[in-house]
């Protein structure tokens, strides 16, 4: 009797390990990996020596380019989620091959909710924007481990030069090699300077022009910066493009000012968007690269824009499931299923244990 007891105890406690395999992993990796492009690659600041000028790359793409989202998830008022942009991205990547992008700023409550989101809904990259990085340095690097794309900062440095986030990322599209850059405002240093302690917050032109070079040593003749700089501050997206005029593209966030159908910097062949707040739109781009041209058809898309669509079922399932303890993003994740299949194991091991003490009482004793 003891011995098919504790047969019993193990059985039901090896239930639970196979089960949370089965549901917190594969779905999640399946999500992501949906229509994403060529793996990222990723590189610590050096002195490197001058690029060498690569051919150029001819090709059509599109990008599809969020911001300021401040933590949004699904569809409610004039906003439009997760959901219908997976929807979106899905029908985009049937006409062109497409980057999905985010200028920062997205990231609610612990951050790992919006994390996930973003994941099942098939983004490329995206910047660490200035409120995400109130998280601190820790749960920001956490988020990176767990994300299912890099979340980029080139120029946030401890002060002895390591990395603390992935800097830039490549992808390769319709042909075209792009460098992504992720830049934040270095006014993160005065809003917390708790957080930024015996780190660098460094000029956002200074470290895109060091990075610039490894990039295009690795082959890239298109370049776009994530940033989260805005207009009010000392380092805006002009200054940027001025004193980088590599760059194709900026897509910034941190801002009221609205870009949405982008701005031609001045003496530049740079273009800068700035999206309205609280997605309240996407932004979408066709961009053809021929004869060292860079030529743009930008459109935005708003909830009316997208009402034809079905939210993706997917992405609509991540963001009604409960990923912390006490429903309010403060703990592990934990699903709904997992939770009510533990409760039922402590409940069936403690009857179990109850049988035993039961039956041992009631065996007479020699």
């Amino acid at each position: 009797m003891k011995k098919a007891i504790l047969c019993l105890l193990l059985c039901l406690l090896l239930l639970p390990t196979a089960v949370f395999a089965d549901e917190t992993s594969a779905p999640a990796q399946a999500e992501g990996a949906a229509g994403t492009s060529a793996p990222a690659e990723s590189a610590a600041p050096a002195e490197s020596a001058a690029p060498t000028a690569a051919a150029a790359q001819e090709g059509t793409f599109a990008i599809l380019h969020t911001g300021d989202t401040h933590g949004v998830q699904e569809r409610s008022g004039d906003s439009i989620g997760y959901p219908l942009l997976r929807s979106l991205a899905d029908n985009t990547r049937s006409a062109y091959e497409t980057l999905l992008l985010d200028s920062g700023n997205a990231l609610e409550g612990d951050g790992l909710k919006t994390v996930k989101l973003m994941g099942a809904a098939t983004y490329d990259a995206a910047a660490i924007g200035t409120e995400d990085a109130a998280l601190g340095i820790e749960r920001l690097q956490e988020l990176s481990a767990i994300a299912d794309f890099p979340l980029l900062c080139a120029n946030w440095l401890r002060q002895d030069g390591e990395l603390l986030f992935d800097p830039y990322a490549i992808f390769e599209v319709d042909g075209v090699r792009i460098g992504v850059i992720g830049l934040i405002s270095p006014e993160i240093a005065e809003l917390y300077p708790d957080i930024t302690e015996g780190c660098n917050v460094y000029k956002p032109s200074g470290i895109a022009n060091i990075y610039y070079e490894e990039m295009a040593n690795a082959g890239c003749t298109y370049f776009i910066a994530l940033t989260s700089l805005g207009y009010d501050g000392e380092h805006t997206p002009r200054d940027l493009a001025a004193e980088s005029p590599w760059l194709n593209l900026i897509l910034d966030s941190n801002t009221d000012t609205v870009l949405e159908d982008g701005e031609l910097v001045p003496d530049t062949n740079v273009v800068v968007f700035n999206l309205p707040k609280d997605f309240t739109v996407v932004g979408s781009l066709v961009v053809t690269t021929t004869s060292g041209q860079n030529i743009l058809s930008p459109s935005v898309l708003t909830l009316d824009d997208l009402s034809v669509l079905t939210p993706n079922e997917a992405v609509t399932g991540v963001a009604q499931t409960d990923y912390s303890v006490d429903g309010e993003g403060g703990g592990a994740q934990i699903p709904a299923g997992a939770v009510f299949l533990i409760a039922l194991v402590v409940i069936a091991g403690l009857t179990v244990l109850l049988v035993a003490v039961v039956l041992r009482r009631k065996t007479p004793r020699k």
